[in-house]
């Protein structure tokens, strides 16, 4: 294992440079530009884990995965080899205090009897891995998870319009099913922890002969134990979505988005087709301990500053409402695409944060020509990805009402897959938002009322070394790592006339930065 603890290193970036200065903190490993090789979490002050699958295979046909744990200035500590079923591909990774969890699916999207899972945990105090697998059923959509200590829970969409839940002991290495979805038709939507309380919120659509009829929350505690439930109907036929949870006192509050107003209930279909769902609003709901509930509705053309929120095509549809004297709420058509919202409790602040998106296409036209020779004009359409153009903030009270709104603007942000770009985090008394996009870091810094602090902050992310310069990057992303520490990670094709070999060169950096 220490061979090849060195093998790795002697695959960085460390070919003979002629009087260049090595100046950020930096790691870079060699990759495709379009190819995301490496996963990584991050794990606050004990630093980062880094994996990576290799060609090689072990004994007994496995595939190996190494595990390379890196200190928060990014040193390798050392590399330990796991090895995992051929086919395997990382689906979700998680970190509690206690575990490092990355969830393996092997799911070729073929017709297969089931789905192979594979979970790899590490202890983060005595630095074992281990490793626990199953099958999950035939065409089976993994919804959901969370983790706290070294408890799992899994939300899993099955065929016929059935859901299960399902609780893992990763320490024990055992699985338990959670029986409360038997009957009926069920869509989970939602699995989400409140660390503070150490509970499991699970947001729960329940069908009738596939049509919605309510909402069902569950609330569960460290070991998996039923601790409450909530059905929430509405007459409105309002259609909750997007759900975060979080303990307040003795209640559990759930915020949300919910979508237009139907006229009749919304088909199972239709409900699992989550892209193209546009949100109308944003939701407060109060899970009182006694089984009680209040929820509040909060249209977004009824938020102080929306307008500083819409596109550019939907800001003019919207001022054009306003002159003709459209100031009915009801009747402004205000709504979003958002891609996972999230919820920041820190002091007296509620926060909820989300990324605006929509999809973009190009028509283009041709001309066929029939066996005649007459021409056939035609057009069709081409997906160009989702741009990304807004980020809205919305802070509440803890009655449910709105305290203000306000916006991080994204620029030329488009990519072929929902992923995340915006980091929105908290830090005494002051709320950052910032976003990582080819080269430059893009910053603003709020107060507790939501007043922007200073101008918004515009700064070149520095290179390995001085006469580096970036021809191309693909998946940049930005992460909060701790105390006042972020992460900077992409994948770059860099040129520079003053390497001897390797140039230009391709890799995947992890950068670590400083907000001051």
């Amino acid at each position: 294992m220490k061979q090849f603890g060195c093998i790795l290193f002697l695959f960085l970036i460390i070919s003979s440079i002629q009087a260049q200065e090595y100046e950020p903190v930096r790691l870079e490993l060699p990759t495709r530009i379009d190819s995301k090789s490496y996963g990584f979490e991050l794990l606050g002050k004990e630093g980062l884990m880094l994996f990576y699958e290799r060609s090689e295979l072990d004994e007994n046909n496995r595939r190996k995965w190494y595990f390379s744990k890196l200190d928060t200035n990014l040193t390798e500590q050392w590399v330990k080899l796991v090895s995992l079923s051929e086919g395997m591909r990382i689906h979700k990774i998680l970190s509690t205090e206690e575990r490092l969890v990355v969830l393996f699916l092997n799911n070729t999207g073929k017709r297969q009897g089931s789905i192979p899972y594979e979970i790899v945990s590490f202890h983060l105090k005595n630095e074992k891995f281990s490793l626990m697998g199953g099958d999950f059923p035939a065409q089976a959509e993994i919804s959901k998870l969370a983790a706290v200590d070294d408890k799992l829970m899994i939300g899993v969409n099955l065929a016929d319009n059935q859901a299960d839940l399902l609780f893992f002991d990763l320490s024990k290495g055992s699985l338990t099913p959670i029986d409360l979805l038997s009957e009926g038709q069920y869509l989970i939507s939602e699995i989400d922890l409140m660390p503070n309380s150490r509970k499991f919120g699970v947001f729960i659509k329940r069908f009738g002969n596939k049509r919605f009829e309510a909402d069902i929350f569950l609330i569960f505690d460290v070991n998996g134990q039923l601790i409450n439930r909530f059905e929430i109907t509405d007459e409105q036929n309002r259609y909750l979505a997007s759900v975060g949870f979080l303990s307040q006192t003795d209640e559990v509050v759930a915020i949300g988005t919910y979508e237009r107003e139907k006229s009749k209930p919304i088909v199972l279909k239709n409900a699992q087709e989550t892209t193209a769902r546009e949100a109308a609003g944003l939701f407060y709901l109060q899970l009182k301990p006694n089984g009680q509930s209040n929820i509040q509705y909060h249209p977004f053309a009824s938020l102080p500053n929306i307008d500083n929120a819409l596109a550019s095509e939907d800001l003019m549809r919207y001022r054009q409402q306003q002159s003709r004297g459209k100031v009915n709420i009801e009747e402004t058509d205000i709504a979003f695409q958002f891609y996972e919202p999230q919820l920041i409790k820190k002091d007296g602040l509620l926060l909820f944060s989300a990324e605006a998106f929509r999809p973009r296409y190009r028509v283009e036209s041709r001309i066929d020509y029939d066996f005649y020779g007459r021409p056939i004009p035609y057009t069709y359409t081409i997906f160009e990805g989702y741009q990304f153009f807004n980020t809205i903030l919305v802070s509440f009270n803890n009655e449910g009402s709105v305290n203000w709104l306000n916006t991080f603007q994204i620029r030329d942000m488009t990519s072929y897959e929902l992923e995340r770009h915006v980091i929105v985090s908290a830090h005494e008394s002051e709320v950052l938002a910032a976003a990582y996009h080819e080269g430059v870091l893009h910053s603003k810094l709020f107060d507790p009322d939501g007043e922007l602090i200073g101008e918004p902050a515009r700064t070149n992310l520095d290179l390995r070394f001085s006469n580096d310069r970036l021809l191309e990057e693909n998946f940049g992303r930005l992460d909060y790592w701790y105390s006042n520490y972020f992460v900077v990670t992409a994948n770059q094709k860099i040129n520079n006339s003053r390497l001897v070999s390797n140039n230009p060169r391709s890799v995947f950096f992890i950068q670590k930065i400083a907000f001051e």
